[in-house]
């Protein structure tokens, strides 16, 4: 089995994929910071689907709450799932037209748009160590998933953090706690 991982990769591929665009998701919707966990030997990455909206405004473009999640098999990538939380009862109260939040949140603010492309490609290759270790049934190395929860709770919008708590907890509290 091959352990190797690019988990930048496989969201551009489950972006474009037969099974995503099938489900009709509505055109605007980009992928956000995906979650992990591992079930009966199998390691599974959860992939939130959020929306913007530009104001023409700097600092001021909308972010609305996550709405759908894809998970995928790893390492195969094979989707095994695909929701829509408007039909989950925990995200009853959630109105998913009304944006939640505002990029650029106050951690990432004084980034430059360089700085945080560099930043998000940190993100993704503490990602790929973090998940290479679980798909190889290991735990992974501490200072892996130290790098990946200090960049993923700079990087991750503030206002969705009570979604990926809903979502799961455990992936929440290790890695946006």
């Amino acid at each position: 089995m091959n352990n190797s991982i690019s988990v930048k990769d496989l969201l551009r591929e489950i972006r474009c994929s037969e099974f995503v665009n099938a489900c009709q998701m509505p055109m605007g919707y980009t992928d956000g910071y995906p979650m992990f966990h591992r079930v009966n030997g199998k390691v599974y990455l959860v992939i939130p689907f959020l929306r913007f909206k530009v104001t023409g405004e700097v600092d001021k473009t909308l972010v609305f709450p996550i709405r759908y999640t894809v998970t995928a098999e790893l390492p195969t990538g094979r989707i095994v799932s695909f929701q829509d939380l408007a039909a989950d009862s925990r995200f009853r109260q959630v109105d998913f037209n009304k944006p939640i939040g505002l990029f650029r949140h106050d951690a990432i603010k004084e980034l430059s748009k360089q700085e945080y492309q560099a930043a998000k490609e940190e993100l993704y290759a503490a990602y790929d160590a973090v998940l290479a270790s679980l798909i190889a049934g290991q735990e992974p190395a501490e200072d892996a998933v130290k790098a990946m929860a200090e960049l993923l709770s700079r990087l991750a919008e503030p206002c969705q953090k009570p979604i990926y708590q809903a979502l799961d907890s455990n992936f929440c509290d290790k890695f946006l706690g």
